[in-house]
């Protein structure tokens, strides 16, 4: 399909529903590399790991950060395209982690550490609230790179229907009724980031994903992406790349720097 046609489809799937799917956007052989690159990352994990690593849950927050290769889940062209459309031209990268809601018997990370136990198992949203309502819909959103196949059997991701509409929190302990994220290996999943959802559950089953937020330049990422990489790594990356992870929009020290945050560089 024609990518004006797929943007279209999936920016109108996104307005009426909160979610959407794109198929075949990674080839098999290339979820697969990714897939050995990240069992190997948590094979190889610190004991006192401050990722989410045990029995129920293996998580790695800035993936990219811990093999070069990774960095192709942070800037997809397609998706680029598309969020260019939906959110701006300066859009950047809010938070990136993955996760595999696979049982692992015998994992012995520091499970003392409060933030290694499971999380988005309750009803969640990816956006915020002010003064007590959530922000208006399409304003940032989440996707799912599905390096694995997302099926009904594995934990694939629960979404309550039309929730993107409703700006109240959720009950996160409730018996919605929901639908189920599903889609072959390589699909990306895209919700808009105020739609209730949650995981749907540990299986025995292996079900890596890439979980990355998008949203506007101005939103404060959860990690200071810039210092964490460096301006050595920085200055090799594309412009996109610069752009997503804010090296482009972090705010200048003062006036005699510069007077724009934001920092333009011509993208091919």
């Amino acid at each position: 399909m024609h990518m004006d046609k797929i943007i279209n489809r999936v920016s109108r799937d996104l307005k009426d529903n909160g979610v959407s799917v794109i198929p075949n956007v990674f080839s098999e052989g290339q979820c697969k590399e990714y897939v050995q690159i990240l069992d190997d990352l948590i094979e190889n994990a610190p004991s006192n790991s401050k990722n989410r690593i045990n029995e129920d849950v293996q998580s790695i927050n800035n993936y990219f950060r811990h093999h070069p290769k990774l960095m192709d889940l942070v800037y997809i062209p397609i998706l680029d395209t598309l969020f260019k459309h939906l959110i701006g031209n300066d859009h950047v990268l809010i938070s990136a982690n993955t996760f595999n809601r696979s049982k692992k018997v015998g994992i012995k990370q520091n499970t003392d550490y409060e933030h290694s136990k499971n999380a988005g198992h309750n009803w969640h949203i990816d956006s915020d609230y002010i003064g007590g309502i959530r922000i208006e819909s399409g304003f940032s959103y989440q996707i799912i790179i599905m390096l694995e196949d997302f099926t009904e059997e594995n934990g694939a991701t629960h979404y309550v229907p039309d929730s993107h509409k409703i700006r109240t929190r959720p009950d996160r302990d409730a018996e919605y009724d929901y639908k189920i994220i599903t889609g072959k290996a390589g699909s990306i999943g895209i919700i808009d980031s105020g739609l209730w959802h949650r995981s749907g559950g540990v299986t025995p089953i292996s079900r890596w994903g890439v979980f990355n937020c998008y949203g506007p330049w101005f939103v404060k990422p959860y990690f200071r992406f810039p210092d964490m990489l460096g301006e050595n790594t920085g200055k090799n990356l594309s412009p996109q790349l610069r752009r997503l992870l804010h090296y482009r929009s972090t705010p200048p020290l003062n006036e005699e720097e510069r007077l724009n945050t934001v920092i333009n560089e011509i993208e091919d």
